[in-house]
């Protein structure tokens, strides 16, 4: 290993100790082929991650924006709605990612 990946090995592990980012969750053995993971990116530098997501609405109305994110919970093991309002101060913005 050379000393530019030991350094990058190093601020990564840096990084992911002091909370300053997050490791991405494991992707679970169970997931639906067919669904989108959605990340909601927050001011603090965290990311909300949503797997088995079998939908996502944008609505928009007299100026405010609401994200719908219709996706199965493990913990539950329930089908969920998730409910975001785009327009608060702590959430940067989100992404939705379709399976290859």
């Amino acid at each position: 290993m050379n000393d530019e990946e030991m350094h990058k090995m190093y601020l990564t592990h840096f990084l992911y100790k002091n909370g300053i980012i997050e490791p991405k969750p494991k992707v679970k053995e169970n997931k639906k082929s067919d669904s989108k993971e959605v990340k909601i990116f927050l001011v603090n530098g965290k990311t909300l991650y949503f797997d088995n997501v079998s939908s996502t609405k944008e609505l928009r109305e007299n100026g405010r924006s609401v994200l719908l994110i219709k996706h199965f919970d493990d913990e539950t093991n329930k089908k969920r709605i998730s409910c975001f309002d785009l327009n608060k101060e702590n959430i940067i913005g989100y992404s939705i990612d379709d399976e290859l």
